[in-house]
């Protein structure tokens, strides 16, 4: 996995990664590690996969950066995201998968 900067738009603070998958595309990855809205801290980031993938591990980070902008700006990203921190030694609970796989 490709690992981009730390990101932050209105509070909320993430990376994006393009991962590889089997069929030699790369899958953009948002990792969610604070909320803008209650400024909650996630022990462990929250993974948010793009619904797209591609031929280049560019245009995966690119489509990862616009859809964490969409998902923030239009409000639809509270919907992915755990309500309560996750305590020391659980998993935090993971988004729905969006591809279909």
């Amino acid at each position: 996995m490709d690992q981009g900067q730390k990101h932050q738009i209105r509070g909320y603070e993430f990376h994006v990664a393009g991962a590889l998958e089997k069929d030699g595309r790369y899958r953009g990855m948002i990792l969610i590690s604070k909320r803008g809205d209650t400024q909650q801290v996630y022990a462990k980031p929250v993974l948010v996969e793009t619904p797209s993938s591609f031929k280049s591990v560019h245009a995966a980070l690119i489509e990862a950066s616009a859809y964490a902008q969409e998902l923030i700006y239009n409000g639809a990203i509270k919907a992915l995201l755990p309500a309560d921190a996750p305590l020391a030694g659980k998993q935090a609970p993971q988004p729905p998968d969006f591809v279909g796989n």
